[in-house]
């Protein structure tokens, strides 16, 4: 979930975040944040690694041996342009129903794919 996105939701009120949780008010849908990138970029070096289009959080940087600073990655010879982000886990809770429509199409198709409804 890129930064930017997360900031137009609650911008919009579409979106609380409290801590590490964000909940997307017109489902109800609760998610675990945790900090992580998105590999836009290759600036020099080389995709050895296969990065480019992928995320990962702080911690996997940390076991690949990558040193993030700001928008870059540096990964042995290769930096990489990445967009700050988090990855979003869903929280489920039993006898949780299908929500309404919401009459926002990405908000229902975010419903459905969580939920699996």
């Amino acid at each position: 979930l890129a930064q930017d996105t997360l900031d137009l939701w609650m911008s919009d009120e579409q979106a609380v975040v409290d801590g590490e949780e964000l909940t997307l008010t017109a489902l109800g849908q609760r998610f675990h944040l945790t900090s992580a990138v998105y590999f836009a970029a290759e600036l020099e070096g080389g995709d050895a690694q296969a990065l480019l289009g992928t995320v990962k959080d702080h911690e996997q940087l940390a076991e690949l041996g990558a040193e993030h600073v700001a928008d870059s990655v540096l990964l042995g010879e290769t930096a990489y342009t990445v967009a700050e982000g988090f990855l979003a886990t869903p929280i489920f809770e039993e006898g949780v129903k299908a929500p309404a429509s919401t009459g926002d199409a990405v908000f229902d198709q975010i419903g459905r794919f969580f939920l699996g409804r």
